[in-house]
């Protein structure tokens, strides 16, 4: 028997052991889905009217009304212009932006930005 098989029998066989065992699984399986999840939340169209720095408008769909705590988060982001029912409107977003947006669990859907009247 190999030391690492000899090390990984002692760890498995405590409960702590297991127990971190099952905790890595969940989040590898958490961070997994999230990824995958995210790539089906960004619509068709959106970083097409970007600027020369690469910036363009987004509309962040929510499956509730905003509140503090989603606008400051949505801070980091960009620049927030407002928010309509569930949906918040947000300026100067970049694709990196898009892609660490989508991986939050909260947001549905994000789409081109449109104009607020």
């Amino acid at each position: 028997m190999s030391r690492l098989t000899w090390i990984v029998r002692k760890v498995l066989g405590t409960v702590g052991g297991r127990t971190l065992a099952a905790l890595i699984v969940f989040v590898l399986a958490y961070q997994a889905w999230i990824g995958i999840t995210a790539m089906s939340k960004v619509a068709d169209g959106v970083g097409e009217g970007a600027d020369q720095r690469g910036r363009y408008d987004v509309d962040i769909v929510l499956g509730f009304e905003p509140e503090g705590f989603h606008m400051r988060q949505l801070q980091d982001y960009g620049r927030v212009r407002g928010a309509t029912d569930t949906v918040v409107h947000m300026r100067n977003v970049t694709d990196d932006d898009v892609d660490a947006m989508a991986r939050k669990y909260w947001i549905k859907e994000i789409r081109p930005g449109t104009a607020l009247r």
